[in-house]
C-alpha cells in the first residue's frame, strides 16, 4: 500500500493534536475541589474565573491557595476561590487514540 505524502502529513498532524488535547477534567463548576483532588508534583492546566489558563506543576495546596511552578520555572500562586476549572493530561487516552489512528491508516484501504 502506498500513501501520498499529504495523507501521511495530515495523519501525523492529527495525531499530534489528539495527543495535545486529551485531558481529564479534575475540577469544574459541577465537580468541586476537595483537599485531596490535586496530586503534588503532577502537571495541571488551571483556568481561573477571569478565563486565564496556566499550566503548572503543583507543589503545595493549602486551604486558600494552590502553589506551583510554571514551565519557565517561576513560582505561581492561585487562589482556590478563583479556580474555575482544572484539567490534567490523560496519557492513556492519548496513546489509545494514537494507536487507533495508526491502525486505521494501516488496515483501512484508501
Amino acid at each position: 500500500m502506498k500513501y501520498s505524502k499529504n495523507v501521511l502529513k495530515t495523519l501525523l498532524l492529527a495525531v499530534f493534536f489528539l495527543m495535545v488535547s486529551c485531558k481529564t477534567t479534575v475540577v469544574s463548576p459541577n465537580k468541586p475541589m476537595y483537599d485531596n483532588t490535586l496530586e503534588l508534583y503532577k502537571k495541571y492546566s488551571i483556568q481561573t474565573k477571569d478565563a486565564k489558563t496556566q499550566k503548572i506543576e503543583v507543589l503545595k495546596v493549602d486551604a486558600t491557595k494552590i502553589y506551583g511552578k510554571n514551565k519557565a520555572g517561576e513560582m505561581v500562586e492561585i487562589e482556590r476561590s478563583e479556580v474555575r476549572e482544572i484539567k490534567k493530561p490523560d496519557v492513556l487516552a492519548s496513546i489509545a487514540i494514537v494507536v487507533a489512528a495508526v491502525a486505521a491508516v494501516i488496515f483501512v484501504p484508501i
